[in-house]
């Protein structure tokens, strides 16, 4: 996937009509690069959100979900370099602050704007420098491209490159739109990750409706990717929907709108989400984890979840190391119904253990297989022939510029 650069701008939260999006450097960030991104809609919206389960909380998760009681919202302003997490009342302060700030430019109240930081733990944030830098952003909004890929770029840390999707379906006579950015690269484990996601569509449907599909996007998405196991302080996801393509309002969860809404969102948070692990920090490649035959889609993600965090298949697959005993074991610590004798696990196509026998590793096949892992994708399946759930996860490899990038991360 190539990076969105300003050279290479993807049409991504503007694509839906009514909305715009604007960068700037407040000077948060050492490198000077920009570190502020508004995303606004031209009128009210329903609003939704997911967040961390983590429970030391960033201030602008707990202002965030305060201010989505209501289910409306009519901005998104988020800075980087600094998470805003573990700064007492002061960044609960602040955090309103820049809702104030946003709100004041553009002529909504405070509880309209939702608020997300990321970037290190355990600093105030210079709120001087944010709220002086509004006024301009909110004046510099623009629908297109370039918007969009600007808006990406401000809100990444440690990301290499910047993250987008759009998706779209027809309901009636219109067409709907979703359009959505994320960053993620390291902290990243499902409940959620180190991970911001700000979407917006332009359908008609309820609050109440716009949290269920939210919901089910991210436990099929965002929860089920891991770099390193960690979950985040910050996590946030944003969904805004402003009803300005004229389809007919989806009002209940039965309906054929309501489905196709939800799975093109579902579809926009899994290419997101893939695009968070193949960031992942000093990734080299990503393995896909495909669980099939389980009792339940519980135990399905049990067992995915094990093998996708491991550091040992980690570190196998950034070896290129056909390891299938690190896979074996991994599954059976999750905790999911398992039966050696009927277990079955394949590297990139071909088995490796079934019913309870290792498939014969001559050389050759071993060389085989190690050359195949060597490519950007490796495919792990593991049939526990026990029932007919299935999931898929998505994981990184654990390298040495993981350590590398996470040892002076603040230094």
């Amino acid at each position: 996937m190539p990076p969105h650069t300003p050279e290479n701008p993807k049409h991504s939260l503007t694509a839906p009509s009514g909305f715009r999006a604007a960068a700037a450097t407040a000077g948060i960030k050492a490198s000077g690069k920009p570190d502020l991104a508004l995303i606004a809609a031209d009128g009210p919206c329903a609003a939704a959100g997911v967040f961390t389960t983590n429970r030391v909380l960033g201030a602008p998760v707990i202002i965030g979900k305060d201010h989505l009681r209501g289910g409306s919202a009519r901005a998104i302003l988020c800075n980087s370099g600094n998470s805003n997490v573990a700064t007492g009342p002061r960044g609960l302060a602040d955090a309103r602050a820049m809702c104030a700030a946003a709100a004041a430019a553009l002529g909504c109240r405070p509880a309209d704007v939702l608020p997300a930081s990321t970037g290190i733990i355990g600093r105030a944030l210079p709120i001087n420098k944010i709220t002086g830098a509004v006024p301009a952003l909110a004046e510099s909004l623009a629908a297109g491209p370039r918007a969009d890929a600007a808006a990406a770029q401000a809100i990444l840390t440690t990301d290499l490159i910047a993250k987008s999707a759009v998706r779209t379906f027809r309901s009636g006579k219109r067409t709907v739109t979703l359009g959505g950015i994320a960053k993620g690269s390291g902290m990243i484990a499902p409940s959620m990750a180190t991970m911001l996601g700000f979407i917006t569509t332009d359908a008609a449907i309820s609050p109440p409706q716009l949290r269920s599909a939210l919901k089910h996007a991210a436990a099929a998405s965002f929860n089920r990717i891991s770099v390193d196991t960690d979950t985040s302080t910050s996590d946030t996801v944003y969904l805004l929907a402003n009803g300005a393509a004229g389809a007919r309002p989806i009002d209940s969860v039965t309906t054929t709108p309501y489905r196709q809404f939800r799975d093109a969102l579902t579809d926009l948070c899994a290419e997101l989400a893939e695009r968070i692990v193949r960031d992942g920090e000093g990734a080299t490649r990503v393995f896909r984890v495909a669980v099939s035959g389980a009792k339940s889609v519980r135990d399905a993600d049990r067992v995915g979840r094990a093998v996708a965090e491991s550091p040992l298949v980690k570190t196998a697959v950034h070896g290129a190391d056909p390891n299938w005993g690190r896979i074996a074991m991994a599954a059976g610590k999750s905790g999911a119904a398992l039966n050696p004798d009927r277990l079955r696990i394949a590297v990139n196509g071909e088995p490796v253990f079934r019913d309870g026998v290792p498939v014969p590793m001559t050389a050759a096949f071993e060389a085989k297989l190690s050359a195949s892992m060597r490519k950007d994708d490796v495919q792990l399946a593991i049939d526990l022939r026990l029932g007919k759930a299935c999931c898929a996860w998505w994981g990184c490899d654990l390298s040495r510029d993981y350590i590398a990038i996470n040892a002076d991360y603040t230094t």
